[in-house]
């Protein structure tokens, strides 16, 4: 008796409690709006972030170029001093050998005795012990200096070619962090197209449902904006043309005839019809149109994706590869509508009607990609054989 109760309470809640239901409010989708444009802000606010540390260091760059410049101009004006030196102690080299008699007394005696004693008399020979002493401190205070230049060009020079070396590394610095920069504006301005996409894609979609009477707190599809909800008894409809095949669910294929080319499973998340380029497709069931176009699809696939009421849950169907549409946004569809033809847009290899379909998270309905492809059925779940 105990175990009836139970079982019976558990269908009792079935019945009282709604399916669960993955929905999504208007106020979410206003906040996506405010979510991706604060995304846009901060964006266009670090590129002119970016932009001005470029400009700054192309600023640096510029002058750094300049201060090179000048360095060399320096070190060959130096190269040219060093040169004059070199002549003039050549010269002075030349001069010291006419003399080199006089500068033998540095190590020759004999030489040294010679010059004095060939003195006339004694004051020549003081002037010639003076000249002697003269002509070595001058000859060597004369080597002294110039060495002494050049030795200080030689520094110098040493030094602007190092202060040369130190600008080009800083150069190759500043040139790599600009390429760094100007690497991440790339890949951020790469983005930004994305993201205004998101903005408009969710302005739309906010002026769409306020557009139906949806408030801020209603849930999308459910409480505003609710799709009309399939017949059930199927087979016996009339009004769809013959050759129709409607399952009592309310269901039907999405074109007359034809034959499936690829079934649902693996890689494949949807089930593949072919008939002819220009085949009427209709929907699986009746539901409201909510995306027509072919920026959701990488591939540029022209599609449309309509959301359906199946007793209170939310079912999405998508029909892919369309060569053209016959009906708008918003616009309620039932069996027999036709919605558009058979083509071959986007990745495919011929023309043929991808139907793919899901349960509580639509792509770009109420949910993000991911969402949508977790939640892919089998479209035979609902759709006649």
């Amino acid at each position: 008796m105990k175990k009836k109760r139970i079982i019976f309470l558990i269908f009792l809640s079935l019945i009282i409690l709604p399916p669960k239901i993955s929905a999504i409010t208007l106020k979410e989708y206003e906040n996506l709006v405010d979510k991706y444009s604060q995304e846009l802000k901060e964006k266009e606010d670090k590129m002119a972030k970016n932009a001005a540390e470029v400009a700054e260091i192309k600023e640096k760059i510029s002058k750094i170029e300049k201060q090179i410049i000048d360095a060399e101009e320096e070190i060959k004006n130096l190269k040219l001093e060093i040169e004059k030196s070199n002549q003039k102690i050549n010269k002075k080299e030349k001069e010291s050998k006419k003399l080199i008699k006089y500068f033998q007394v540095i190590t020759n005696e004999n030489t040294y005795l010679e010059y004095i004693f060939e003195a006339r008399s004694i004051t020549d020979m003081i002037y010639r012990i003076s000249v002697i002493e003269q002509l070595t401190d001058y000859n060597k205070n004369i080597m002294d200096e110039l060495e002494k230049l050049i030795d200080e060009n030689n520094k110098k020079t040493i030094e602007l070619n190092k202060r040369n070396k130190d600008l080009s590394v800083l150069k190759t610095s500043l040139s790599s962090e600009k390429e760094r920069i100007e690497k991440e504006t790339r890949s951020i301005e790469g983005t930004v197209p994305s993201t205004k996409g998101q903005i408009e894609f969710y302005k739309k979609q906010v002026s769409y449902y306020k557009g139906r009477g949806c408030k801020s707190n209603d849930i999308i599809g459910v409480t505003c904006d609710i799709p009309p909800k399939p017949p059930t008894g199927g087979g016996g409809n009339s009004d769809v043309g013959s050759g129709v095949i409607i399952g009592e669910n309310g269901f039907r294929r999405p074109i007359i005839g034809g034959r499936i080319s690829w079934n649902y499973g693996g890689v494949h998340k949807g089930v593949d019809f072919v008939k002819g380029c220009g085949t009427p497709i209709y929907p699986v069931a009746p539901g409201r149109v909510y995306y027509k176009g072919n920026t959701l699809d990488n591939y540029g696939a022209f599609m449309i994706l309509i959301v359906h009421n199946v007793n209170g849950k939310l079912v999405f169907s998508q029909y892919a590869h369309l060569q053209g549409y016959n009906v708008n946004i918003g616009q309620d569809v039932d069996l027999g509508t036709v919605i558009g033809y058979m083509g071959s847009t986007g990745y495919s290899s011929g023309c043929h009607l991808h139907l793919e379909m899901s349960e509580n998270y639509g792509w770009a309905y109420n949910g993000t990609y991911n969402q949508y492809t977790r939640s892919i059925i089998n479209p035979f779940k609902y759709v006649p054989r």
